[in-house]
């Protein structure tokens, strides 16, 4: 039932997995959570024993994940502990090296102008040194933004103006905005994407359906998505990249 109430989609799960393969070897850790969906946040407290501290620049969504958190029992009195709280990943209040690690799941690429950049440099110092920061992005061969027609998460459009809404990094957008400034070690860096069929696509254009085959969402993901070769046949969609604060 977990599963129908907050199912985790079709790209999440591959991003979840990769996560989980960096930080799950951390029990008992705190880490940080900058903006990802909450239910990775609740698993590694859950299951690995972590006290997770997961944030959002939006009230609502905080206040979402406290509740799932709670509900799970995640409140600090037995082993794992999940708290939530509104802060901006631009410029966290939290002191240099207060965290063990820390990760954020598709939320880089919609933070406007260079706030990208400084996110990263905040994930990256608020962690201990030899900490690890795990992140994801979209990707592509060439560099691309997207706008909106409408408000994006605390953004509000004003009149016709487009907002941004997000950008999809290549290989010098990544270097020049997230790998150079972070000033961390580079540990691990892989692209990920469809070599087969193209679920993705697919999936949008089910419409309304899409709730109903949500369930099967970690499956496809399973059986599709694939680790590629940066240079190879198939189109690189995402980069999964895990950085280590040098000593």
């Amino acid at each position: 039932m977990k599963r129908l109430a907050l199912p985790v989609g079709y790209w999440r799960a591959a991003e979840f997995a990769y996560v989980w393969r960096h930080l799950s070897e951390l029990p008992g850790a705190r880490i940080l959570d900058l903006g990802s969906p909450k239910d990775l946040a609740a698993i590694l407290a859950r299951h690995r024993g972590c006290e997770v501290v997961a944030v959002d620049i939006l009230p609502e969504a905080v206040a979402l994940s406290q509740r799932y958190a709670d509900a799970q029992g995640l409140d600090g009195t037995g082993p794992g502990k999940v708290k939530s709280e509104v802060q901006d990943g631009r410029a966290l209040s939290y002191p240099d090296g207060f965290f063990d690690a820390a990760f954020s799941v598709s939320v880089l690429e919609h933070i406007p102008d260079r706030g990208d950049t400084a996110a990263i440099q905040e994930l990256v110092r608020v962690v201990k040194r030899g900490g690890l920061v795990v992140v994801t992005t979209p990707y592509d061969r060439i560099y691309r933004e997207s706008f909106a027609q409408h408000d994006v998460y605390e953004r509000k459009q004003i009149g016709s103006q487009p907002v941004f809404f997000e950008r999809h990094y290549d290989d010098a957008a990544l270097a020049e905005r997230l790998l150079g400034p972070a000033g961390a070690a580079v540990q691990d860096l892989e692209f990920w994407g469809e070599p087969w069929v193209r679920v993705e696509a697919l999936l949008e254009r089910v419409g309304p359906l899409r709730w109903v085959l949500s369930p099967l969402e970690p499956l496809l993901s399973v059986a599709f998505l694939e680790r590629v070769e940066h240079e190879g046949k198939a189109r690189p969609m995402a980069a999964f990249l895990t950085l280590r604060k040098n000593s």
